[in-house]
């Protein structure tokens, strides 16, 4: 089946022009600029099953979210793999990477098969699953296989999943893999110290930043990485050889919308549905991550998607009860930084490399996801810039039918999303589901 989609303009991380593209198998087979003419003709006798006129539209990847829970399996009352990446494709999410923290955790290759075995008939989206750092399971991180990377969590979370064992995260650190941190200001301070003293034998990033002092550290670090702040342990000069010139490659940073779009006051005034693990932070913390944005510190966006039942946050504000953290994300995640990047004045090339192919190149995909360019797979999105409109849950695909952002203008919406080359939604509706499991690079 051959899809042509013309006269539309095509943004990714390294281009922006009036053109339209050819999709054959699942692929892009060609790119062109300019409006469609007989230039663009087909081979003699073939011809194009669908003509999508892109007329005043926008053309880009597919997105990537490389930060979701969607509760699959053991809390699938507050989402599924199923409304998840309904949610997702519904936005334009094409590829997500799903975190360990489920019930039971994904701490054992038994655990990590019987999760694909679950979310291999219910995925709308591509997807990748992420391996957990638990208490004793070494052998099974070093075992692990296909994973976008391993996720130790070093600060309090939803599940009992906190290492405190500075020696295991040595060992872990060694084993040469990447490392997802779930670490807050001191605590992501003393990781990437021990990173330092091992002789950073592993690509380290760091989920849903979220204070200055977290962005001040990586970039230094990224841009001067012999700096006597990040060079504390002898070792360190001394024995590092031809590998130190890429070092600073070694780190990535990636912030979530509610640490871009709100503060504390917003926690301390709309309550539980505010709550989030980082909290929320200062206008001093939220200038900091734009800042972030726009020198290249930051490499990525995700959301961090962590639905939950509205009843079961607002009871959480009650005395004596604990926090429950999280919101719902992932259906928000485009029309937010579309917007905010127009209002801005920002590049929208920058904003499709950060949601597309940055993603896909920190965590090794292997696919060919993530650019326009013939021979890339089709995981497109069709947004209409000219919509205009305000965020409402009540059209959520995700089984959270809430948002703190509700209300927020908006200036954009998703008309279609393709996966594989197959249209999975259209205005409004799921119409195809498409999801795979893709694959990854091994880093050992």
């Amino acid at each position: 089946m051959t899809i042509l989609i013309k006269d539309i303009r095509i943004i990714d991380a390294d281009q922006d022009f009036l053109g339209g593209v050819f999709i054959e198998d699942g692929k892009i087979s060609r790119v062109f600029a300019g409006k469609f003419s007989m230039m663009h003709s087909f081979p003699p006798g073939q011809g194009a099953d669908t003509i999508i006129d892109g007329k005043n539209k926008i053309l880009m990847p597919g997105l990537f979210d490389p930060h979701v829970h969607f509760r699959d399996p053991g809390f699938t009352y507050k989402e599924d793999f199923e409304t998840g990446s309904q949610a997702a494709i519904s936005a334009g999410v094409t590829t997500v990477f799903d975190m360990p923290n489920t019930n039971p955790p994904v701490f054992s290759r038994e655990n990590l098969e019987q999760k694909r075995q679950i979310v291999a008939s219910k995925a709308h989206c591509n997807y990748g699953l992420f391996f957990g750092a638990g208490p004793n399971n070494l052998e099974e991180i070093k075992a692990a296989e296909n994973v976008p990377g391993t996720k130790l969590y070093l600060n309090t979370t939803t599940g009992n999943l906190k290492m405190d064992d500075e020696k295991a995260w040595r060992e872990i650190f060694k084993l040469g893999r990447k490392v997802v941190l779930h670490a807050e200001g001191d605590t992501f301070f003393r990781a990437v110290e021990i990173w330092q003293e091992e002789n950073f034998p592993c690509e380290l990033h760091l989920a849903h930043a979220s204070l200055k002092s977290e962005i001040d550290l990586i970039r230094e670090l990224k841009r001067n990485p012999k700096s006597s702040s990040f060079a504390k342990a002898s070792s360190f000069v001394e024995t590092t050889e031809d590998k130190s010139d890429d070092r600073h490659k070694k780190i990535s940073v990636e912030v979530c919308p509610h640490h871009l779009f709100m503060t504390h006051k917003e926690r301390e005034k709309y309550g539980a549905i505010c709550c989030m693990k980082p909290e929320l932070a200062t206008q001093k913390d939220v200038d900091a991550m734009w800042a972030g944005v726009e020198d290249g510190t930051i490499d990525f966006f995700a959301t961090d998607h962590a639905p939950h039942t509205l009843a079961e946050k607002k009871e959480s504000d009650q005395p004596g009860k604990s926090p429950i953290y999280g919101i719902p994300g992932v259906e928000t995640f485009l029309p937010l930084l579309f917007t905010e990047f127009v209002k801005r004045g920002y590049d929208l090339s920058k904003l499709a490399a950060m949601t597309s192919k940055i993603p896909r190149k920190i965590y090794h995909v292997q696919d060919l996801k993530g650019e326009i360019r013939a021979g890339f797979d089709a995981d497109l999105v069709i947004i209409d810039p000219n919509f205009r409109g305000k965020i409402s849950a009540d059209n959520f695909f995700s089984k959270s039918k809430w948002t703190p952002f509700a209300g927020r203008e908006i200036l954009m919406k998703v008309e279609k999303t393709f996966i594989n080359g197959k249209v999975v939604f259209d205005n409004g509706q799921i119409v195809g589901q498409e999801g795979r499991e893709i694959f990854f690079v091994s880093l050992s």
